[in-house]
C-alpha cells in the first residue's frame, strides 16, 4: 500500500509541472503567432523564442503526460474492480508506454 500512497504524491507533482509547462506552451504558441506588441524593438526575438520553446516543450509535457495517464489508469481500473498486482502494473506500463512511443513516433516523422 506505500506504493499507491507514493503515486499518487507523486502524481500530484506530476500534474503541478504538466500545468506549469501546459502554460509555458500555450505562451509560446502565443508569442509564436503574434509577438508582443508593447516591445517593438527585440519582437523578431521573442518570436524565435516562443517558436523554440514551443517545440522543445512536446516531448518533456508528453511524456510527463503519459506518467500521469499511467497512474490514473491504475487507480481508475482498481475503482471499478480490478486487484492491485502486478499484471495491472503491467498492463499500465504497457499502455503508457505505446502512447508515449506513438508520439515520439508522430514528432519525428
Amino acid at each position: 500500500m506505500k506504493v499507491n500512497v507514493f503515486l499518487k504524491k507523486f502524481d500530484r507533482v506530476i500534474a503541478w509541472v504538466l500545468a506549469v509547462l501546459f502554460l509555458a506552451m500555450m505562451i509560446s504558441g502565443y508569442m509564436s503567432v503574434k509577438g508582443s506588441y508593447r516591445f517593438h524593438h527585440g519582437r523578431n526575438e521573442l518570436i524565435i523564442l516562443g517558436v523554440m520553446l514551443h517545440t522543445q516543450l512536446d516531448l518533456p509535457l508528453m511524456l510527463l503526460f503519459s506518467i500521469h495517464f499511467a497512474i490514473n489508469l491504475k487507480f481508475a481500473l482498481m475503482r471499478h474492480g480490478f486487484k492491485d498486482s502486478f499484471g495491472l502494473n503491467l498492463i499500465c506500463l504497457i499502455i503508457a508506454l505505446a502512447l508515449l512511443l506513438f508520439i515520439i513516433y508522430l514528432d519525428l516523422s
